[in-house]
């Protein structure tokens, strides 16, 4: 490893938590032991509940205090007091709410196309491959370049897809290798997109401010996730509107993203001024996670329950034909309870932004999601079915908006976008 790289981590990798001493750590009292950066942690939690002071953000002594004061309505919603995140996560929810009006828009014009399953399923492989594939460079990319610019690109990209299914859709000429292709383009916009943005946030807020803000920004994901297949349901079924209408709306609504980030003065800094080529701030993000082992620990953490845990989603079609026997209308139901469970866990986690123990928290929602996820899947009765999705929305998402923020207060702010 250079030398300038360990020099770096074991400089700003500085704290873990222990059982030793006590400090105030952004208001809270925290139990402490230093610790080199070579040193590996002792437990998960004890990686979960570390916390590197990391210069993009000033520390803060007064979180606690100030939630303290604010009105307990306010409390989930405090990173909004900051004008470009508040701008950033008004303008995204339009965007976020096109990407899932048109993953179900795109799986029916499928499926009314060829009446098969695995064509739907040929179509969603042409976005995830390209996620897949690009995920990597998506992180270099937001590092690497202003994040607002990079954002603009991918929606701008992202609105020109919605835009041409429009046009086959409305013209009658779509075909299956058309819904792929243009899913592919999808693909690469969201693969950039997603790293961008979630590094964006950790720059517009204030350190005390971080957790509020990531759970926030999944807060709105999750609202999105509720909100959006209905609306999608609801407009096709409309005569004069129809899929090609809906395709032409979310046009209009990704057009709207780009203008707000237009809005938002700080482009998101870029990593220094002196930048190694592409391939090797690649190698030294990978370096990096793997020479801080908080980051590496907690990424572990983030990617077993994903692997392991979130297909279920896609599972809920069988659920809901040969399990509960429900059809389409209790397959609505069951994504909307989950929905409605996630939304509350996110603005849960937004209110809980002095919580102390949050390593701790993170790995009883973890061993909770399990648990949750086993009850569902021995369930027979439909409305078991619906508490428990509810449940499983909720614990989950709390999971993914702690990991979040541990993630990025235990890194340093030029490498947020290759962490996450």
């Amino acid at each position: 490893m250079p030398s300038w790289l360990r020099s770096r981590i074991v400089a700003r990798q500085r704290i873990v938590v222990g059982h030793a001493t006590g400090i105030i750590q952004d208001g809270d009292a925290y139990p402490v032991r230093v610790e080199s950066a070579t040193t590996p942690p002792d437990t998960a939690t004890d990686a979960a509940n570390s916390t590197s002071v990391a210069p993009s953000h000033p520390a803060s002594a007064s979180a606690a205090r100030v939630e303290a004061r604010a009105p307990s309505w306010k409390k989930p919603f405090l990173a909004l007091d900051q004008e470009g995140f508040r701008t950033l996560w008004l303008g995204m929810l339009p965007g976020t709410m096109a990407m899932q009006m048109g993953m179900i828009t795109t799986g029916y014009v499928a499926y009314d196309l060829s009446g098969s399953a695995a064509a739907v399923g040929l179509v969603s492989l042409g976005s995830g491959i390209p996620m897949l594939a690009f995920g990597l460079a998506g992180g270099v990319v937001a590092d690497r370049f202003p994040k607002r610019n990079v954002l603009l690109l991918t929606q701008t990209l992202v609105g020109i897809a919605a835009a041409l299914n429009a046009i086959l859709v409305l013209t009658g000429v779509v075909k299956i290798w058309h819904l792929m292709a243009v899913a592919s383009i999808q693909g690469i916009g969201f693969a950039f997109n997603m790293p961008a943005r979630q590094a964006f946030v950790g720059q517009l807020v204030s350190r005390d401010r971080l957790m509020n803000a990531v759970a926030l920004n999944n807060a709105g994901m999750n609202f999105c996730r509720v909100l959006g297949p209905s609306m999608a349901g609801a407009l096709i079924a409309v005569p004069f509107i129809g899929a090609g209408g809906v395709y032409a709306i979310m046009t209009g609504m990704y057009a709207y993203v780009v203008l707000s980030l237009f809005r938002i003065k700080d482009q998101g800094r870029p990593m220094g001024s002196v930048r190694p080529p592409p391939l090797e701030s690649l190698r030294e993000g990978l370096r990096y996670i793997r020479n801080n082992s908080v980051v590496s620990t907690l990424l572990a953490l983030a990617f077993v329950p994903v692997l392991l845990g979130m297909p279920y989603q896609q599972l809920m079609p069988v659920f809901a034909e040969e399990v509960f026997k429900v059809g389409p209308r209790g397959l609505g139901l069951l994504l909307t309870f989950n929905g409605l469970g996630a939304l509350a866990g996110s603005l849960t986690i937004a209110a809980l932004t002095a919580f102390p123990r949050k390593g701790l928290l993170q790995m009883m929602l973890g061993i909770a999601f399990g648990l949750s996820l086993a009850v569902f899947a021995f369930s027979r009765s439909f409305h078991i079915g619906l508490v428990t999705l509810v449940v499983i929305g909720f614990v989950s998402s709390g999971y993914q908006s702690l990991n979040s923020t541990l993630v990025m207060n235990n890194s340093d702010s030029e490498y947020h976008g290759r962490v996450m």
